[in-house]
């Protein structure tokens, strides 16, 4: 008589791992070349994301060195070196680098009087960056100083008040309340300039901006 052998569920798990392991070894032998190029293809991808990080990480590290350069170029007094400079920068680099290049550029034109480059270069960091509300302010108020200069003093005084509102905390609201009040002066528009100096008081009570600024109303006042 035979004898009946039994089968416990643990031989019954070892036998179906064994034949999984099996097909598994046939697969894997039938299948090396497919094996080794996807490995192949996941390590190039991983040194090549690597290699990215890093390129670029040297490529903001070098922006940088140049913009400092070109930067400090602008404040010697080399103005078309720099805004040559700072053109190229903000060609070469996004993000903060190219915006602050762009900032700069704007800001190279300005002291080279050349108003109409100016405008049109920050008007394309508040458009195109607009990193922060800090420069942006400061570029709005640098095409405010732009019409001034060009003495077109209402479209000043109003782009004066676009800055203040847009960072009314800005360490340099108060000048842009100045300023704004000086182009209104200039441009005899009293109805503006009383209403801003009427905020300014308001504001910064009893401050010196206050009171250059009630000197500079009289004037209009007593026409």
């Amino acid at each position: 008589m035979r004898t009946k052998v039994k089968i416990t569920k643990k031989q019954m798990k070892q036998d179906k791992f064994t034949s999984f392991m099996l097909l598994a070894k046939d697969w894997v032998l039938e299948s090396w070349q497919q094996l080794a190029i996807g490995v192949a293809l996941a390590v190039v991808v991983v040194v090549a994301v690597v290699y990215f990080v890093n390129m670029q990480s040297a490529k903001g590290q070098e922006g940088s060195i140049r913009l400092s350069a070109a930067v400090a170029n602008l404040n010697r007094g080399n103005y078309q070196e720099a805004i040559l400079e700072l053109g190229n920068i903000a060609d070469d680099y996004s993000g903060r680098i190219g915006g602050m290049a762009q900032f700069y550029l704007a800001n190279g034109h300005y002291e080279s009087r050349n108003y109409d480059q100016a405008m049109e270069n920050y008007q394309i960091y508040i458009d195109k960056y607009h990193i922060d509300k800090l420069t942006t302010s400061s570029a709005i108020a640098g095409i405010a100083a732009c019409l001034e200069s060009k003495q077109e003093f209402l479209a000043a005084g109003d782009k004066y008040v676009e800055a203040f509102e847009y960072f009314p905390e800005s360490a340099n609201a108060p000048d842009y309340y100045v300023g704004a009040v000086r182009n209104y002066v200039a441009g005899n528009d009293r109805e503006k300039m009383e209403k801003i100096l009427g905020e300014l008081d308001q504001q910064f009570p009893n401050s010196d901006y206050s009171r250059a600024a009630t000197r500079m109303a009289m004037s209009l006042r007593l026409k």
